[in-house]
């Protein structure tokens, strides 16, 4: 059963950005706080996603550049003092699962909490 959802989940379209953070299926519980899940894939009040939803006029951050939360981590002129290093391309699925343990607490205690704000 479990192999069967394995397949199906890395074979499959939606869920990426989930995918991403948990590429393994598995009956243990994950060790995510629920709005840095929800933040870092995109499920939260940022513009580009209540765009998506038909809640926003657009899908731009106060600086101009689409609101995802890599672009809040990494290059968001506003955010600048909890700006981590933009990953390659090809270790972006490897950043997104090192969120979960390595990155300091403070920071992404604190990117979820200001997108809210602005």
């Amino acid at each position: 059963m479990i192999q069967q959802c394995q397949r199906e989940w890395d074979e499959g379209d939606t869920g990426r950005s989930t995918f991403n953070i948990f590429p393994k299926v598995s009956l243990q519980s994950a060790n995510w706080n629920r709005a840095y899940v929800l933040f870092f894939t995109g499920h939260c009040p940022l513009p580009s996603y209540l765009h998506r939803l038909h809640l926003a006029n657009s899908p731009l951050c106060s600086c101009g550049e689409i609101a995802t939360p890599i672009h809040y981590a990494t290059s968001c002129l506003l955010r600048t003092s909890w700006h981590m290093k933009l990953p390659k391309p090809s270790l972006e699925r490897e950043w997104y699962r090192l969120w979960g343990g390595v990155m300091p607490c403070y920071v992404i205690h604190c990117l979820p909490k200001f997108s809210l704000e602005s």
